[in-house]
């Protein structure tokens, strides 16, 4: 018989135990990806190193052997803001934490500056509740903006923005922090997830899976998320195809401007952008040793993006937008980045980083613009905190 390329399913449920079998579900945990690439079987040889009297290779040892798994996914929300995405588990097993609010909190400042608010009486008691959340401006001093809070003291309610506000904040300022579900890197407590990848009734069963996601959008295409993922092998059995449904994954918005805005960098907020993207970049590593037990481990993450916009002159001079990007990029001055796509609740997805630092400048062409891209580092301010992705 001959396997089907075109007939491929992925399954994947957070493992409750590490490296123990959730049984993910046809109709709840499945994938809908693209680009699918597994390697079921990786392994790690050494050869023998004998002497004998003739040439020839000498057979290998097998050393390890884990697996692999890389594929696509739309970025796009869940349909209704403050539920997670349907692949919110992919992202968590990927070194990142998934914080929820369920419905959005209003209220009026008690005090508040360029750089801090002090919530209403309302707000959480407890410390954390809404770090990495967007909090919007909507009457009073400073209306209209938009902040990122990067820390919360829930016995005195104040909320610390990640960058100044243009206007500073203060008592008769209203605010709403919308129902939203934010994800944000972590050092430790890391989840797993278990994979049921099936090629044509192939079924290769992966546990302990761990992995990192990269991003990346171009205008007038679809943005997507890449994840790959190191497991646990296990041999492979004869299972048919689950019958899997895939209605919990929205339809995603192309990049363009209508549903892509918001976009500041370092200060900016004047780029006309063509591409952005961002690598996770987490260091994943199968270990094996004497004493221990086989698993997957996230050891460090180095997060890095690109983005290219139109070029800009240097200063005003009777220019509409200008900036300065190579003053900044030599003086290494770090800044905010921020951009969000999608317009509707439910279907919002923005990016945010508290420490960008831009550097590498180029010149490129698009449609016959001068087009300037910039290598991004995303650095931690607070810790655990250097890159953001919400959906609201």
């Amino acid at each position: 018989m001959s396997f089907l390329t075109r007939k491929r399913a992925i399954l994947a449920k957070i493992e409750a135990v590490y490296g123990q079998d959730p049984t993910p579900s046809a109709t709840l945990d499945a994938v809908l990806m693209s680009n699918l690439n597994v390697s079921p079987m990786e392994m790690t040889l050494v050869q023998r190193q004998n002497v004998k009297a003739y040439m020839g290779s000498n057979p290998n040892v097998l050393a390890a052997i884990y697996a692999k798994v890389s594929f696509d996914v739309e970025m796009a929300g869940s349909g209704t803001a403050g539920t997670a995405p349907a692949y919110d588990e992919l992202l968590r097993a990927c070194g990142l934490s998934a914080t929820t609010l369920a419905a959005p909190l209003s209220g009026t400042a008690t005090a508040g500056s360029a750089t801090s608010m002090t919530l209403a009486a309302g707000a959480s008691a407890v410390d954390g509740t809404y770090v990495g959340m967007t909090i919007n401006l909507t009457g009073g001093t400073g209306a209209g903006q938009s902040a990122v809070i990067s820390k919360y003291v829930g016995s005195t309610k104040v909320a610390t923005f990640s960058g100044a506000l243009g206007t500073a904040a203060s008592a008769t300022t209203t605010y709403t922090i919308p129902a939203q579900v934010v994800y944000q890197p972590v050092s430790d407590n890391l989840e797993s997830v278990a994979f049921y990848v099936n090629v044509d009734g192939i079924r290769h069963l992966m546990l302990g899976a761990r992995g990192t996601v990269s991003m990346k959008a171009s205008a007038q295409g679809i943005p997507m998320f890449s994840f790959a993922f190191t497991g646990l092998y296990t041999t492979p059995t004869d299972t048919p195809i689950p019958a899997v449904t895939l209605t919990q994954y929205a339809q995603p918005l192309a990049i363009n401007n209508q549903n892509t805005g918001s976009l500041n960098v370092s200060g900016f907020l004047g780029a006309v952008v063509s591409d952005f993207s961002f690598d996770l970049a987490t260091s994943v590593n199968f270990r094996s040793l004497p004493g221990g037990t086989e698993s997957v481990v996230l050891t460090d993450r180095q997060p890095t993006g690109s983005i290219t916009i139109e070029a800009t002159p240097v200063s005003t001079g009777g220019a509409a937008v200008a900036k300065d990007w190579w003053t900044l990029m030599k003086s290494v001055q770090l800044g905010l980045f921020s951009v969000t796509h999608g317009t509707a609740a439910g279907n919002k997805v923005k990016i945010d980083a508290p420490q960008q630092q831009l550097t590498s400048p180029s010149y490129g062409d698009k449609d016959g613009i001068t087009m300037l891209t910039m290598k991004q580092t995303f650095n931690p301010l607070n810790g655990n905190d250097e890159l953001t992705i919400c959906f609201m």
